[in-house]
């Protein structure tokens, strides 16, 4: 009988501790399903910002692209040899939201009807005359010197009969208000401002500076 008693004594403690345990075991596992809940919505928020900034990097670039700078890869052999064919060259688009092209300038250009663009050289600007005499270029009569980037064919640009004749049996040609006259630097195999399906490239068709060499490396640097 003392043995029955002790047993029916001990059950009732036995059974508070199987409450605490599970009490215990309750509380660990709340514990956990707010920490896996946690992690989920930590995990969702660190998601979210990394598409934020994945879609800010892709709008940035092409804003950057579009607006300030643009890489661009030469095509051709119009601008040898200061340009050669597969070359890259980095083209600035800003300075001339405030500044007007300047002479001698290595711009980006699209031609008139033709929705393809080109890299070719400033040399006139609206109402100078050009001609283009003994094989050297005149602006309003005065020789233009261009000994800076002369390539082989300085004092060998083909004659006049090149320019675009406007009432005009000498070759003179005067550039529209709010144009430029353009050139390769290879004068006589680039498809320019002398060609009648091309004449003058209106000021909102420059679309930026060619600034610099990014390609190759070897001949990397400013551009002139």
């Amino acid at each position: 009988m003392e043995k029955l008693i002790e047993q029916e004594q001990e059950k009732p403690t036995k059974t508070r501790a199987d409450k605490r345990t599970r009490r215990k075991n309750s509380f660990f596992s709340d514990a956990v399903d707010k920490l896996h809940k946690k992690d989920s919505s930590y995990r969702n928020i660190s998601y979210f910002r990394f598409l934020l900034t994945l879609l800010s990097v892709i709008i940035g670039a092409l804003a950057l692209r579009s607006f300030i700078v643009e890489p661009t890869i030469v095509d051709g052999e119009s601008m040898q040899t200061t340009l050669m064919n597969g070359e890259r060259v980095l083209v600035e688009k800003v300075s001339y939201w405030f500044n007007e092209p300047q002479r001698g300038d290595i711009v980006i250009v699209r031609f008139p009807n033709r929705n393809e663009c080109f890299v070719k050289r400033i040399i006139a600007f609206g109402g100078e005359t050009i001609e283009i005499r003994d094989g050297f270029v005149y602006i309003d009569g005065k020789m233009l010197d261009e000994t800076e980037y002369a390539g082989e064919w300085y004092g060998k640009i083909r004659p006049s009969m090149r320019v675009r004749s406007v009432g005009s049996i000498n070759g003179v040609y005067t550039v529209p208000e709010g144009c430029v006259f353009v050139m390769g630097d290879n004068r006589n195999n680039s498809h320019d401002s002398r060609a009648e399906d091309v004449n003058a490239i209106p000021l909102e068709n420059v679309l930026g500076k060619a600034r610099c060499r990014i390609w190759p490396l070897d001949r990397g640097g400013s551009i002139y």
